[in-house]
């Protein structure tokens, strides 16, 4: 069914401008028809010719008409000024290069429509009215010209509202106070309203107070500029929750000036939720990688086999105490510690029996130094622990209570026991970290050269002895 029916009664009784009508009621019918039922639209180029057809033979013989008529100049200057708007609006639509056919093809349909209900069934009825004036009304007919386009008119709109309904679209239209003086069903389907006219509705109170600042400065810009705005806001819905709407509005010119908004809006609530959950989910994943890359951070600076720190953490952590010592004035010893005849137990029990004794030694060394100490395995069976603000005498207590612990503890797999020999070294003025650990390693190499099991300290230091 054709969305606008023509009907006798639309007729101003001139053939040639009757005709002209109905073809630009069967235009609109087409693109109608073509936009619900989603097929091939017109091409752009197809519809301005045929509207700049329409506009020139239909004006000029509709302003001629005009002039024979009972219509007075100054009513016929303003039918020729609308027919003048019309070509501008046309003009207007057919210069956005930027649109898409399924868009530009919306717009004409929007521009067709408001010329049939404003134009031919509006003011055209006024020249009904002069023409018809000049014609004898037959006597049994009790219904006059004017009602019979009033009726039309209704009609037709009844006709746009049906169509407004049908769109997927959220329509409103205003005036230049902003209130809306239209919404289509969509709109009072969406806020759970009863349909009512749009102007007795506070549809501020449907907006989340968090926006309303925004969307009646986004009005208040666009009736201002004329220029087009769009934004996002959130809609209290019938359920009583919030939709999340997002809103073209556009300013309504009659040559060049405002005379209102016309608005479409998509509910993209679960494009929202859609992204809310893309967000979720990187942010989760942001957060799984920033652990992941600080657990392979951890695992670089760990040795696999004891836990402790690795030589790469190890050296870092001496040059860092040694700079942190030297700024401050502070005192900074280091033990080197070396398991005695530790490819002896490879060769007797087995690597693995190596491997479990080095966990243990670093086990033992760690408890027996304090919090605030650092212990990591340089290579080997080689660990070295770092004792900030220690001088000598703590430096030699430390070392002695490890080289004990070690002797004294029953190691599985290793018949004979254990033992370790240690070196000691104390910060010197203007020395790096480097030449402290060089020191520590000579000194424990001298407690291995004088017997094993033993605590040395560096050559220059005042601890030089031996440990049973």
């Amino acid at each position: 069914m054709p969305l606008f029916q023509w009907n006798p009664l639309f007729e101003t009784g001139n053939q040639r401008i009757d005709d002209q009508h109905r073809k630009l009621f069967e235009l609109t019918n087409r693109l109608a028809h073509a936009v619900q039922n989603g097929e091939n639209l017109p091409t752009l180029a197809v519809l301005v010719a045929e509207l700049r057809d329409y506009a020139a033979t239909h004006f000029c013989d509709e302003e001629q008409l005009m002039r024979c008529s009972a219509l007075t100049h100054r009513e016929i200057e303003r039918h020729a000024c609308v027919h003048a708007s019309f070509i501008e609006k046309v003009d207007e639509v057919a210069a956005r290069t930027d649109l898409s056919d399924e868009e530009a093809t919306g717009a004409f349909l929007e521009l067709l429509i408001t010329w049939l209900v404003t134009h031919i069934l509006k003011l055209d009825r006024r020249v009904a009215r002069a023409l018809l004036d000049r014609v004898t009304t037959p006597p049994e007919s009790d219904v006059s010209a004017e009602q019979v386009l009033v009726a039309a008119l209704m009609e037709t709109e009844k006709r746009f509202r049906m169509l407004s309904d049908e769109a997927p679209s959220l329509i409103w239209i205003s005036g230049t106070s902003g209130r809306r003086d239209f919404a289509n069903k969509p709109w009072f389907d969406l806020i759970g309203a009863e349909i009512e006219p749009a102007s007795a509705v506070d549809w501020a109170g449907f907006i989340h107070p968090d926006d309303r600042r925004s969307y009646a400065a986004c009005i208040a810009e666009v009736l201002a500029s004329g220029h087009t705005a769009s934004l996002e806001f959130r809609v209290r819905t019938s359920s009583g929750g919030w939709a999340w709407v997002r809103e073209k509005i556009s300013p309504r010119t009659n040559r060049g000036r405002c005379i209102g908004l016309i608005a479409a809006a998509t509910d993209v609530t679960e494009i929202k939720q859609s992204e809310d959950l893309i967000a979720d989910a990187s942010g989760r994943l942001e957060r799984e990688v920033s652990e992941r890359t600080q657990q392979l951070q951890q695992l670089a600076l760990v040795d696999p086999l004891t836990g402790l720190a690795n030589r790469r953490a190890l050296l870092e952590r001496i040059d860092a105490d040694v700079a942190h010592a030297t700024g401050h004035g502070d005192a900074l010893s280091l033990l080197f510690v070396d398991v005695d005849r530790f490819k002896r137990i490879n060769d007797s029990f087995g690597h693995a029996a190596g491997d479990s004794t080095l966990v243990e030694v670093a086990a033992v060394i760690k408890g027996s130094l304090r919090g605030s100490d650092f212990v990591g395995r340089l290579g080997g069976e080689e660990f070295v622990a770092v004792l900030p603000s220690t001088g000598l005498a703590g430096a030699e207590h430390a070392a002695e209570t490890i080289r004990r612990k070690v002797a004294e503890h029953g190691f599985r797999g290793v018949d004979g026991g254990v033992t370790v020999s240690v070196g000691i070294a104390s910060l010197q003025h203007a020395e790096d970290g480097a030449a402290l650990l060089a020191r520590a390693d000579h000194a424990m190499l001298r407690a291995k050269r004088s017997g094993r099991n033993r605590c040395c300290a560096a050559e220059g230091e005042d601890l030089d002895r031996l440990s049973a």
